[in-house]
């Protein structure tokens, strides 16, 4: 069951995420996608990767787009602990963004980077 997050809203922390322009969410989940990118490289490889994995542990997922799914669960629920924390709402966007790419991918034609293995 989700629950009531712990800290109330409204007060300093969550005052100051208010004052956040969606101009600004948007352009920080820009920033953290493409630093990340430079960090782990496309993240169809990186998550058709993880797909494949979490294939040969048993979990049932349709596509890679699921691993993003997933992630995006993974934040909320940490939100629902913590409003206040800038990066899980940065990361929740992101990951949004990847899950509309994910899920457009031609997953039949795709081939995985392999100079980054």
């Amino acid at each position: 069951m989700i629950g009531i997050p712990k800290v109330m809203l409204g007060g300093s922390a969550l005052d100051n995420l208010a004052d956040k322009s969606p101009s600004e969410w948007l352009a920080d989940a820009i920033d953290t996608y493409q630093e990340r990118g430079y960090q782990w490289g496309d993240p169809r490889d990186n998550f058709l990767r993880i797909y494949e994995i979490s294939k040969r542990l048993g979990v049932q997922l349709r596509d890679p787009a699921d691993v993003a799914v997933v992630f995006i669960a993974a934040k909320w629920s940490r939100l629902m602990e913590s409003p206040a924390s800038e990066d899980s709402y940065i990361d929740a966007i992101a990951y949004t963004a990847i899950l509309a790419q994910l899920r457009n991918t031609d997953w039949g034609n795709f081939v995985v980077d392999t100079e980054h293995e």
